[in-house]
């Protein structure tokens, strides 16, 4: 196909243990790519593809599709305005009942959706992973799993993936000292609700309380207007466009090797049951 037809661009969307092949030939062949989620299985790999994309200079693209979702594309300009005020925390939720992986684990498949919308809600990417992870139904195979994020500026990210949860949720939280904005899929109200509720400090009429009393206060929650698309076909826009304008797409290579490479260490974590393992950002210079 990629010798007879008279192809610009390709598609690959098959199971992740099958992109390695794929991927190469069709960079190899001079086509543009747009690729599922995750890129690789191996870091290694993910930045050989982003290398040969730049080296035949053609665009390379990774499906993650989220970051298309304009909901989630809201939460970065609340984050980015710094409408929370101090950024404490992100926590996400994504889980649901059944469809197992042959070829991944629950990481693989679920945690590279919410890695990558953290990595692009902060602008920046992990410098420490710890996780837990249990793999009731098939040996070495996880279905389920905690993470813990660290990021820079003391921010951290937390991340519960499952294959065995009664419900299906897919969920985003961002948590600062003045706002908090939750995101949730496929809700009838919106995707985005933002909560006025932060804390104050003040000082005790007897100092028996301690120096400072912390007392919440509750203020508006409100529901943004946000005018929905399709992500895929938000995402598929932005792929044609990298190729005309001839510009990085916004998740190229380069993020999907970085995606690649936290899931790498959320594994090395899990098999050494909870040790932190720490990312260098000299692997994507």
């Amino acid at each position: 196909m990629l010798k007879e037809c008279p192809l610009d661009a390709v598609v690959i969307a098959t199971p992740t243990s099958a992109h390695e092949k794929l991927v190469f030939a069709a960079l190899k062949a001079g086509k543009h790519v747009l690729c599922e989620k995750p890129v690789a299985l191996h870091s290694k790999v993910a930045m050989a593809f982003d290398r040969e994309a730049r080296k035949q200079k053609r665009t390379l693209m990774v499906g993650h599709t989220f970051l298309f979702h304009q909901g989630i594309r809201y939460l970065r300009d609340f984050i980015l305005n710094k409408h929370h005020g101090r950024l404490y925390y992100l926590h996400a939720k994504r889980t649901h009942y059944g469809l197992f992986r042959p070829d991944v684990n629950v990481v693989w498949d679920l945690a590279s959706h919410d890695v990558s919308i953290f990595n692009y809600l902060l602008n920046s990417y992990p410098v420490e992973v710890s996780a837990v992870g249990f793999d009731w139904l098939r040996k070495g195979i996880h279905d389920l799993s905690f993470i813990t994020l660290t990021y820079p500026k003391g921010i951290t990210g937390h991340i519960h993936v499952s294959w065995l949860d009664p419900k299906k949720e897919r969920e985003v939280m961002v948590v600062g000292d003045k706002k908090m904005a939750i995101w949730q899929d496929a809700t009838s109200h919106g995707p985005v609700t933002i909560y006025d509720r932060y804390v104050i400090r003040k000082k005790p009429l007897v100092k028996e309380f301690g120096d400072f009393q912390l007392l919440p206060r509750e203020g508006d929650i409100t529901i943004p207007k946000i005018n929905l698309e399709e992500p895929l076909l938000v995402q598929a826009r932005e792929f044609i466009s990298a190729i005309t304008e001839k510009r990085a797409p916004i998740s190229g290579g380069k993020f999907a090797a970085e995606v690649v490479s936290v899931l790498e260490a959320i594994n090395q974590s899990i098999q050494a049951r909870g040790k932190p393992v720490q990312i260098r950002r000299s692997r994507f210079s």
